[in-house]
């Protein structure tokens, strides 16, 4: 096996996994990868394509649809979607806390610069995570653009604020707070329902054959609110495939149920078979080079205005490992790159 062919292996393990694809399903196909490429001297990228196309193809011939449906759906409660946005605040008080420790020693001053842009950072953070489990489309933009404001706001705080001490606290106390809340979050994330919602039962009051116009009308009300809220489908496209659905049971005379199973797989088959583009901002290369832009103008404020040497470096790293992960990600669009997404 190449060079070229071991890394498309991996990787493409590395996407069924994140697809929760099992190992056996995934030694299977692998397998027959390598088999068909023998047989037909083609490499594994010509064949079946990218590793996250191929990964997307698997889960959908190789999944059952119940297990598919596991998958897709979002539905945190605001308690556990408090709690897994607590993840990258305490990831980020403990690598505050940890800097500060080894810069200031046991007590560092608490300024309004600090005390403000830190909040503010803290929330954006928070707010990021919480925007990324809203499920409705309309919401979703306007959750993102309150996280990314109040960052901006904080950043600027920073350095605008005055920065006379109004107190002492204690560096240690930062670092115990993040590891409360990164166990906070890990808890949170174990405990969560692994089964998911339950999918909607059929009713005993639909016979075989027989037309129930109030359970038909409640399936046709659910379609269009799961493919726009659970799929991200377009309302316009739900709604003409919702009216698609109607008129073909107008002329069967059948139950939705009966003829097109539960709402939630017949709207999860729906969904996989528009095949939709991922629109461009919402790019994995987009959003790096955002971000790029966000740390790169705190980096040169940081140092126009002379802020402490950890946020310089901390800011800086960041910067770095970023355009790191761009850099990466650009050179296997090119031609004679590895397979990326």
């Amino acid at each position: 096996m190449t060079d070229a062919a071991t890394r498309w292996n991996a990787r493409t393990r590395l996407a069924l996994a994140a697809h929760s694809v099992d190992s056996a399903t995934a030694d299977a196909v692998l397998a027959e990868v390598e088999q068909h490429c023998v047989d037909s001297g083609e490499s594994p990228q010509d064949a079946f394509g990218t590793p996250e196309e191929y990964a997307a193809a698997v889960f959908g011939e190789r999944v059952a649809p119940e297990e598919r449906l596991r998958h897709v759906r979002n539905d945190l409660t605001p308690v556990q979607a408090l709690c897994r946005a607590a993840a990258p605040v305490g990831l980020a008080a403990l690598t505050v806390g940890a800097g500060l420790w080894m810069t200031n020693g046991l007590m560092s001053a608490v300024t309004p610069g600090a005390l403000t842009g830190s909040s503010l950072i803290a929330t954006a953070l928070a707010g990021g995570v919480v925007a990324s489990t809203i499920r409705d489309r309309r919401r979703r933009p306007l959750g993102w653009g309150a996280a990314a404001t109040a960052a901006v706001i904080g950043a600027v705080a920073f350095t605008s604020l005055p920065d006379r001490p109004l107190g002492h606290l204690p560096t240690p106390l930062l670092c115990v707070l993040g590891l409360v809340l990164l166990w906070t979050a890990i808890r949170a994330e174990s405990t969560e329902n692994p089964e998911g919602a339950p999918m909607t039962p059929r009713t005993d009051g639909l016979n075989s054959g027989g037309l129930n116009t109030d359970e038909r009308r409640a399936w046709l009300g659910r379609l269009p609110e799961l493919l726009t809220e659970r799929h991200a489908m377009s309302s316009t496209r739900a709604a003409e495939l919702t009216k698609e659905a109607a008129a073909h049971l107008d002329a069967t005379g059948q139950d939705p149920e009966e003829e097109f199973g539960p709402v939630e797989l017949y709207a999860l088959r729906l969904s996989e078979a528009e095949s939709p583009r991922v629109r461009w901002w919402k790019r994995d290369a987009v959003l790096e080079a955002a971000l790029a832009v966000i740390l790169a103008g705190y980096l040169v404020v940081a140092v126009v205005s002379g802020g402490p040497v950890w946020q310089i470096a901390l800011a800086g790293g960041a910067l770095a490992v970023d355009l790191a992960i761009l850099a990466t990600r650009l050179s296997r669009k090119r031609p004679g790159g590895s397979p990326g997404r």
